[in-house]
C-alpha cells in the first residue's frame, strides 16, 4: 500500500515534470517566433525542423505510430510501478512520458520537432528540453536498476 507521504513525493514528482514540460512549450514557442536567436563558436540556438527520429528518415504515418506504441507501453508501465513507490522510478518514468507527449505533439501538429539548441561538440548536437528530459528520465531508471540489486 502506497502510504501518505509516497503519494505527495509523486505529485510534486509529476507536478516537476509538468512545470518542465511548460518550459518545453514555452521554449519552442518561442524558438517558433524568433527563429535565429543566437549563432556563436560552440553552440547555437535557432530552429530545427527534426522530421525524422534521431535524423534517420522515416514513414511519417509508420513513425507515429511507433511512437504512439511505446508512449502507450511506458504510461502502462508507468501505473504498474506506482506501487513500488520508488522515487527515481517514478521520476524516470514522468520525464520520459511527459517529454515524449510534448515532442509526440510536435510531430502531429507541425510535422516535425522543434529543436533549438546545437552543441558544436556533442556527436548528436541538435536538442531541445523535451530531448534533456527524456535523458534525464533514461539515467534515473539505471540509477534506479542499479540501487535494486
Amino acid at each position: 500500500m502506497v502510504s501518505g507521504n509516497e503519494r505527495m513525493r509523486t505529485k510534486i514528482l509529476i507536478s516537476f515534470g509538468l512545470g518542465l514540460i511548460v518550459l518545453d512549450r514555452l521554449s519552442k514557442w518561442f524558438v517558433l517566433k524568433n527563429p535565429d536567436l543566437y549563432s556563436g563558436r560552440f553552440i547555437e540556438l535557432k530552429l530545427f525542423k527534426n522530421s525524422d527520429l534521431y535524423f534517420i528518415p522515416l514513414n511519417p504515418i509508420f513513425l507515429n505510430l511507433i511512437i504512439g506504441a511505446v508512449l502507450l507501453l511506458l504510461v502502462f508501465l508507468f501505473f504498474k510501478t506506482l506501487k513500488q513507490g520508488s522515487f527515481l522510478l517514478t521520476l524516470g518514468f514522468s520525464l520520459i512520458i511527459l517529454a515524449g507527449l510534448s515532442n509526440f505533439f510536435d510531430r502531429l501538429y507541425f510535422g516535425y520537432v522543434i529543436d533549438w539548441i546545437r552543441i558544436f561538440i556533442l556527436p548528436i548536437s541538435i536538442f531541445n528540453v523535451a530531448d534533456v528530459m527524456i535523458i534525464g528520465g533514461i539515467i534515473c531508471l539505471i540509477f534506479h536498476l542499479i540501487k535494486s540489486k
